[in-house]
């Protein structure tokens, strides 16, 4: 397959010999260049095939983009893959002015993430801000504070469908609901008794089980026992989880702790024996599918996540360019023993 290179203005000036400002003033057609000149950048552009970047030509005036980007603490396994994904993005533009700054709000401390994000507005440093919310509706108000005051926010991971935020990246919640909820009523053999392990409520749990139940619905003969609510710091307690173990054929972990549950039901000896899915991959998810203590997890391509939101807000910042839709959902990728060798 033949793919063309995208090219710099830096390198066709390198090409034919010249200065970084007489090519840009050939792209741009600002004047001042010998006719010669034009003809033999001209004649090296159809030659390498450039396209002309709009981000280049934003750079080449003097300016530079600055970005904030603000996430929470927990689960530092997701928020590490986010971080490679905003790092390849950054490497990527920084040669065109991209001036990245990563803040990462404490637990899910909703005070903690307002504070911040009304600290980074006011400061007037920066042109954009990337946020995922740790509470999209109690956020909606600084999100839509920020934007009034000309610094453009996009939302990813967690969004806040109801702020003026100017586009979101991450996952369907809702799909994600449906597909654990399809995936676990046939591993469960389409009968028998199922659970669902959630945290607090907020959108994106309200989303994943509102597509889970959906799809629960559509299996007559599984029955799903009525959901376990668990605060964050009841996790680590076995007791927690032991009465509601009883009878399961299946469980679906909607919260971030599909590791911790899979530690609780092997303590049980329920390991292999009852169905365990959930979200996400670390070393301890990846050691569960090995040893059959999680039976699948269902991925959200955290990486990419961290480096679209990046790179749709530099985009935007530097030509104005929209992404396709203003809803850019991240793919859902079903993990299993099999397969967890590539993630």
């Amino acid at each position: 397959m033949n793919t063309k290179k995208r090219l710099t203005v830096k390198e066709i000036a390198r090409e034919v010999g010249l200065s970084v400002a007489t090519v840009d003033r050939v792209l741009n057609k600002r004047g001042n260049v010998k006719p010669q000149t034009v003809q033999l950048v001209m004649d090296k552009i159809r030659e390498m095939e450039y396209t002309p970047n709009r981000s280049a030509s934003f750079l080449s005036k003097g300016r530079s983009i600055s970005l904030a980007v603000a996430f929470p603490e927990l689960p530092e396994y997701f928020w590490s893959q986010v971080e490679k994904g905003i790092d390849a993005a950054v490497r990527e533009l920084r040669d065109f002015g991209l001036e990245v700054r990563a803040i990462r709000s404490k637990d899910y401390d909703l005070t903690d993430q307002k504070k911040t994000m009304l600290q980074l507005v006011d400061s007037g440093e920066y042109d954009a801000i990337a946020i995922s919310p740790n509470d999209p509706q109690e956020m909606t108000d600084v999100i839509d504070y920020a934007m009034s005051k000309g610094v453009v926010v996009g939302t990813f991971n967690s969004d806040s469908p109801l702020s003026s935020r100017l586009f979101y990246v991450g996952c369907d919640y809702r799909v994600a609901g449906r597909l654990a909820a399809d995936t676990l009523c046939r591993m469960v053999g389409r009968r028998g008794r199922i659970g669902l392990i959630m945290s607090y409520t907020n959108f994106q749990m309200q989303q994943k089980v509102t597509g889970f139940r959906e799809v629960i619905g559509s299996y007559p003969q599984v029955e799903l026992r009525a959901p376990l609510k668990v605060d964050q710091e009841e996790y680590t307690s076995f007791e927690t989880f032991s009465d509601y173990f009883e009878g399961l054929d299946g469980i679906y972990v909607a919260s971030a702790k599909l590791h911790v549950i899979a530690r609780h039901l092997e303590a049980a000896g329920l390991a292999g024996r009852t169905v365990l899915i959930g979200h996400d991959m670390n070393e301890e998810i990846r050691d569960g599918l090995q040893r059959d203590t999680v039976t699948a997890s269902i991925c959200q391509d955290p990486f990419n996540q961290g480096y679209l939101i990046v790179k749709s807000l530099f985009e935007y910042m530097s030509s104005r360019k929209l992404p396709g839709a203003r809803e850019n959902m991240s793919r859902l990728e079903l993990v299993t023993r099999e397969n967890a060798m590539y993630y």
